[in-house]
């Protein structure tokens, strides 16, 4: 948002400080000043006065003649922008050609638009240099406004903030007009009042189209805008003055005086101002006659119905439309205006019979005969939202962690606008937000205008306290510090990733469209959905790094998942904490005598360590292969289930197919640990403290022979039961090999396993030990499709 300082000067009579200071200014109320210039760079320094000496009437245009001493310059030009023979005019000197723009850089164009009178407060002889009057001592400040403060997006805005903040006066610009008598004819008509909540305008007749005074087109330029005519300059400085967009249709041009509000009909058509044809949808809001549309809503007006020299009667819109159905049409066309970025923002609806009325008084005063009728054509409510806050002074001083007096808060919320409500001695202050603050719904937010306007700087620094909780439910930060610096420790790269994905990406690992959220606005299409996995994003961190050379590395990543859930009218979305390894290559460089390349094993064996780092007992953890998934080799995979049955992590060999669908190649092993779930279930196990064992354990190896489809998970749950109904006292029973091979009848794979015996009260012998074997070898053959391997015939 473009301000120039004599524009404020215009609307703070009694404004006297420095260019610095208003910049100082803005920057302590929370704006962003991008940039500052002076008026030089705005308008050339070859402004010279000349006079107009003749005119030569063409059909398309006229051909004038001005004169600066006695040198004479064609000019051709819009009949409709040529002053009278004799008067003085401001032409920008160009080397040996001169043009009507009194701008910097601008080129000769083959025809001007219109010629700028010399203003009567600025005498001055033909031939003579004009530009240090018109320049003067001027600076335009370059604000940057965010998205909640829309009410800054005009000169009023700014001005009340400033004001606030110097502790001065403000002027509003006058708007009262004389109107006619004669009544309207025009109809207006909302068919989508989500869309469009408030539609009104106005018309006027007896119009001459004819180039702006002088302080409008210099205003103008200052605030960035190109002058065009009386009728759209107007309305362009009273959207820069009030922030609320405005658009004159040429009322010959609306079919039987109708306007109606709708969307827009699939394939429909619109060539709009800039002579672009645009092909709408039925997601988009247009301006409609009773035949075809003339305008896109809120952003850009139809060719057939601008205002041009034959206009003679204009239609004025003011209107408020939906801010977020703005932001999409013009993204979707690529077409973004100031009129779409005010309404995107939001705009008063106080101001809209404001706005159109300073409009028609701005239009009145350039040519008294204009007629305006008494009639406003209204369709809808123009309601903003007014909400009463109460709040104590003193809780804003605790907020503050200063002293501000009850006055200075008054006097503040006062100067922005609220209305107070309680009375001046009262301590718990009420107020009326105003209408063009929708930002301001709470209490902290009137805390944040007084903090504002009366200085951050009065803000003491303290050291925020808290009392010590051992039981803090933030204990996940602590376990957050301890996963990282143990993984760092092992050697591995964190990584860090937007936590959105592309629906290709999605694609290609067979993910259901069910199972996706998708971003209702994706800035683009490689971030349109919230990632399901922590997968996802590693394939694409290991695609970066192999594309780029990397080898021999490993990596992790600790991040938010994001899933449905099974009671959507609660809560529909989960949100949840996981973590993700990725190992490739060898585990140590390769001028190591002994190599050792990473496999299955080495990814299991990590992700071990990781569960016992939290305490869980890894005996409790039961570990299986996944079988076919999109991810994983099923033959180089594995899942750990905690005892109560709740999975935990997911690993193996990436999938060639997966490689080659992410265009990268080789071996590369994946684990993904839900961690947030894992943390979960260490707190709900109630781990006791054990006294270290007194007495020494013995162990027994046993070999048994079983089908291939049998899992070791069955045999320890038989042993487990042995144990269990004889009383053996086993510590724990460990596979160590598996075979399948030659020497084996075919379909066959053999399991050997130690058995750990270990009493809490006594040294057991041998013979008990191998009692027990014989009693458990017992239960074993009892059990069909398993051998003992020493009854295996043929020897093995």
């Amino acid at each position: 948002m473009k301000i120039a300082y004599s524009i404020l000067k215009r609307f703070l009579p009694d404004l006297c400080c420095s260019v610095e200071k208003i910049a100082e200014t803005l920057t302590s109320q929370g704006f962003v000043i991008e940039s500052i210039i002076h008026a030089s760079e705005i308008f050339s320094p070859n402004l010279i006065v000349a006079t107009m000496v003749k005119r030569k009437t063409g059909i398309l245009h006229d051909v004038c003649t001005v004169q600066i001493k006695e040198r004479q310059y064609d000019v051709k030009c819009e009949k409709w922008g040529i002053p009278e023979i004799g008067k003085k005019v401001i032409v920008n000197l160009i080397g040996d050609s001169i043009s009507t723009q009194p701008i910097c850089n601008q080129r000769i164009p083959e025809k001007e638009e219109f010629f700028i009178e010399l203003p009567p407060h600025l005498p001055a002889e033909e031939g003579e240099l004009i530009s240090p009057c018109i320049i003067g001592d001027d600076w335009v400040f370059d604000v940057e406004i965010t998205a909640n403060r829309g009410d800054c997006m005009s000169i009023i805005g700014l001005v009340r903030e400033i004001a606030a903040g110097l502790d001065l006066e403000y002027q509003i610009p006058p708007h009262h007009l004389d109107v006619d008598d004669t009544r309207s004819t025009f109809q207006v008509r909302i068919d989508d009042s989500d869309l469009c909540s408030f539609y009104s305008g106005r018309l006027a007749k007896n119009f001459k189209i004819q180039p702006s005074p002088w302080w409008i087109v210099h205003e103008l330029y200052l605030l960035g805008q190109r002058p065009i005519n009386q009728v759209v300059d107007v309305t362009n400085l009273v959207m820069m003055e009030t922030g609320q967009p405005l658009h004159a249709f040429n009322a010959s041009a609306i079919s039987d005086q109708k306007i109606v509000v709708r969307r827009a009909i699939n394939n429909e058509t619109l060539i709009t101002l800039d002579g672009i044809e645009r092909k709408l949808t039925n997601n988009m809001l247009v301006i409609a006659d009773a035949k075809r549309p003339v305008a896109i809503a809120g952003i850009m007006g139809g060719y057939e119905s601008e205002v041009s020299a034959d206009t003679h009667e204009i239609f004025l819109e003011a209107a408020i439309f939906s801010g977020s159905q703005i932001r999409k049409t013009s993204r979707e066309l690529g077409l973004r205006t100031e009129a779409s970025a005010r309404f995107e923002r939001g705009v008063d609806p106080g101001s809209v019979f404001y706005a159109s009325q300073r409009a028609l008084y701005l239009l009145k005063e350039i040519d008294p005969s204009i007629k305006v009728l008494k009639d406003w054509v209204v369709s809808g409510k123009a309601v903003g939202s007014e909400p009463e806050i109460e709040f104590a002074s003193f809780w804003v001083e605790e907020v503050m962690n200063c002293h501000i007096p009850l006055e200075k808060m008054q006097a503040v919320l006062t100067k922005l606008g609220f209305v107070l409500l309680s009375q001046p001695n009262n301590p718990m202050v009420k107020v009326k937000v105003p209408s063009w603050r929708p930002d301001v719904q709470q209490p902290i937010d009137c805390a944040e205008e007084v903090g504002r306007i009366f200085g951050y700087h009065h803000i003491r620094s303290q050291i925020p306290s808290f009392p010590y909780d051992p039981d803090n439910p933030r204990k996940e930060l602590l376990w957050e510090n301890i996963l990282r610096h143990y993984l760092r420790s092992r050697g591995l790269k964190e990584c860090v990733s937007l936590s959105l994905t592309s629906q290709t990406n999605c694609d290609l690992l067979g993910i259901p469209e069910t199972d996706l959220i998708r971003v209702l606005n994706p800035l683009s299409q490689d971030h349109v959905v919230l990632r399901p996995n922590l997968i996802i994003s590693a394939l694409d961190i290991l695609k970066t790094n192999i594309s780029r050379g990397r080898e021999n590395f490993g990596f992790f990543e600790y991040g938010e998942v994001f899933s449905r859930t099974s009671d959507p009218a609660e809560n529909p979305y989960r949100e949840e904490w996981q973590l993700v390894i990725v190992l490739s290559g060898y585990s140590y460089p390769a001028y190591w005598q002994q190599l050792s390349q990473v496999d299955i094993f080495s990814l299991k064996g990590l992700s071990e360590s990781l569960i016992e780092l939290t305490g869980y007992p890894i005996q409790k953890v039961r570990w299986q292969s996944i079988g076919e998934n999109p991810y994983f080799d099923p033959n180089l995979c594995f899942c750990g289930i905690l005892e109560n049955g709740v999975p935990i992590l997911r690993g193996g060999l990436i999938q060639k197919a997966v490689c080659d669908a992410f265009g990268f190649w080789g071996e590369h092993y994946c684990v993904e640990i839900a961690w947030q779930k894992l943390l979960e279930q260490v707190k709900m196990n109630d781990f006791q403290i054990q006294e270290a064992k007194r007495f020494p354990s013995i162990r027994r190896d046993i070999s048994i022979v079983v089908n291939h489809d049998q899992t070791w998970k069955n045999i320890e749950a038989l042993v487990q039961r042995v144990a269990s109904a004889h009383q053996i006292p086993i510590e724990r029973v460990e596979l160590f090999d598996s075979y399948q091979g030659k020497h084996l009848p075919p379909g066959k794979k053999t399991f050997s396993y130690s058995i750990v015996f270990r009493s809490l009260l006594k040294t057991l012998t041998d013979n008990e030990a191998d009692e027990w074997v014989n009693i458990i070898k017992a239960a074993i053959k009892k059990e069909p499709e398993i051998l003992l391997r020493e009854e295996l015939t043929g020897g093995f």
